[in-house]
């Protein structure tokens, strides 16, 4: 469960989140292990309440897409739980930015 506000919660079954191969660099582990994460949320199909949804459809972000998808991908570490946890936390910061006033 991710927690935007004392109030407003997503759940796990909100965010889609896929492990992949990492590009780039990365020694022995490049193209073998799946640790770079693709995390993808869906603003409209969400629980969010109307001003959130509202205020992130609003936004000119590369990361949100026509159909109102967040795609978030994270590759700077090696570790899959340290990129879902940074793939979470820039999803958080985007929605708390976009709802702060």
């Amino acid at each position: 469960m991710l927690k935007l506000s004392n109030m407003v919660q997503l759940a796990d079954w909100e965010i889609d989140i896929t492990a992949i191969r990492a590009q780039g660099a990365g020694g022995q582990n490049v193209n073998k292990v799946s640790s770079a994460i693709h995390l993808r949320f869906d603003i409209n199909n969400s629980s969010l309440p109307p001003f959130y949804k509202q205020r992130l459809l609003q936004l000119t972000d590369h990361r949100i897409t026509k159909e109102g998808v967040i795609v978030i991908k994270a590759q700077e570490f090696r570790t899959q739980e340290k990129n879902k946890a940074a793939a979470l936390e820039r999803l958080q910061t985007l929605i708390k930015e976009a709802t702060s006033p």
